[in-house]
């Protein structure tokens, strides 16, 4: 009786496993990471900015969320596209399916090592590098150099890879039985690795180095926030800046010992008990939470970015609105006059051209020269000084008016010409876009045109 008791709480152990593995790394562990690889790209494209990829911190950050992103992509097929796809069939105990033998031949356990202490180790740096920044504020310049930062990165990369090369060399695929199985090698440095290795170089020391590193620069945080609370005065906007980004990192890094908590614990475990945790049902679970939890850190940074930093705020809001579809321009110039003209009366229109017309016809009958009639008869009697007077007279009197009429008609031409002048400057300036804040005039002259006057 207790055999088949211990048989049916195995398998309902069993099912209640393959069950959380669904909800937490199938679903839940799906959408985090879609949403941790979105923004941690978009997290990349701020960072990378001219105004943002000056500052040591921010190569660091870039660094990290390029890690972040190749995490998550392996994440997605290796534990989340997993169970979603073979649920079923693990709850009804059949062979291994096409999509896990495909996981399986790859090497997403070597990956995933790299990956994870890389990420780890890059957290230190930047910890480092605003430890530095807080301390030595004056030598932080000469100190934190692109160059030295860059330097660093990729020894954090290289050391990265070389450490997890016996974990290429642990297991091996065997076609027949579908599953990978332990080398020789790996048989010989799977307790070092696995224990004695594995725990202090990505946990026991990580979490020393960063408690140390954030202690300190809290302190320093406080003691700055007391400084300026007794001397009463407002810092700068520099400083105030480095106090948010100061404060961002610290949480960030906490943040990340919180997750990486649960995984510390149960490593210690494995090394305590390999054979009795693998089995244990409470192992079991906090092995699925502490994973999610990972999943958790690595897609949450971009929302802790961009509620401490001001700075990426701004920058994002920025990129954002040059991806956003360029909003329609105002109406130009010609859709303007085009509406003035429309509006203007047919009648009004007319008139105006027949004005101009009477005004030429008027202007050529003054410029010719009125002959002068005298009656011959008249000629005769009067004498010809009487005739040349009035002659004169009759010059003087046609010269007088002429003038007079050939004034007005210059000055009516000036008007024309002045308003054809305005006219075909803002025929000039149609093809040019206006602007909101350009301010317009309608002017409506003597001869009953309108101008639209752009004032410049």
């Amino acid at each position: 009786m207790s055999n088949n008791s211990s048989l049916i709480d195995h398998s309902s152990s069993l099912d209640y496993i393959l069950l959380l593995r669904l909800i937490v790394w199938g679903y839940i562990g799906m959408v985090l990471s879609l949403f941790g690889i979105v923004g941690n790209i978009i997290t990349v494209l701020v960072l990378i900015s001219p105004s943002m990829r000056t500052t040591s911190t921010n190569i660091y950050l870039t660094a990290l969320s390029c890690s972040n992103i190749l995490f998550l992509l392996i994440f997605i097929p290796s534990y989340s596209l997993r169970y979603l796809i073979g649920y079923e069939l693990y709850k009804t105990n059949q062979p291994p399916f096409a999509f896990e033998i495909l996981l399986t031949r790859l090497p997403t356990s070597p990956i995933y090592n790299t990956i994870l202490l890389s990420i780890i180790y890059l957290t230190i740096a930047v910890s480092m590098d605003r430890l530095i920044l807080v301390q030595f504020p004056l030598k932080a310049r000469q100190i934190l150099t692109q160059r030295a930062t860059l330097i660093t990165i990729i020894l954090i990369y290289a050391f990265s890879i070389v450490y997890c090369i016996p974990y290429w060399l642990e297991q091996r695929y065997v076609p027949d039985l579908k599953t990978c199985v332990l080398t020789s090698i790996g048989q010989r440095i799977h307790k070092y690795t696995r224990i004695y290795i594995y725990i202090p170089v990505v946990y026991l020391i990580p979490f020393a180095t960063l408690t140390c590193i954030n202690v300190t620069i809290i302190q320093n945080l406080i003691a700055k926030k007391r400084r300026k609370k007794h001397l009463c005065g407002k810092a700068n906007k520099k400083k105030q800046a480095d106090y948010h980004i100061t404060l961002m990192l610290v949480t960030v890094v906490i943040v990340f010992v919180l997750c990486q908590l649960p995984l510390l614990i149960l490593n210690a475990w494995y090394a305590i008990d390999p054979h009795g945790s693998y089995h244990n049902f409470l192992f079991q679970s906090l092995n699925i939470i502490g994973i999610l939890l990972i999943v958790f850190n690595t897609s949450t940074n971009f929302l802790l970015y961009c509620f401490f930093g001001q700075k990426f705020r701004q920058t994002l809001i920025e990129f954002m609105l040059r991806m956003l579809p360029k909003q329609r321009k105002p109406a130009n110039m010609q859709t303007r006059i085009s509406k003035i003209v429309n509006n203007q009366p047919l009648q009004s229109v007319e008139k105006n051209q027949t004005e101009k017309q009477q005004r030429i016809s008027t202007r050529d009958s003054f410029t010719k020269r009125t002959p002068l009639i005298i009656d011959q008869t008249k000629t005769n009697e009067l004498s010809q000084e009487t005739v040349n007077n009035m002659l004169d007279q009759k010059l003087e009197n046609d010269k007088s008016k002429s003038t007079s009429m050939q004034t007005t008609i210059n000055h009516q031409e000036e008007s024309d010409r002045l308003i054809t002048k305005s006219e075909q400057v803002l025929i000039m300036n149609e093809n040019f876009p206006s602007k909101p804040d350009q301010q317009f005039k309608l002017y409506t002259g003597t001869n009953g045109k309108r101008i639209l006057v752009l004032k410049i």
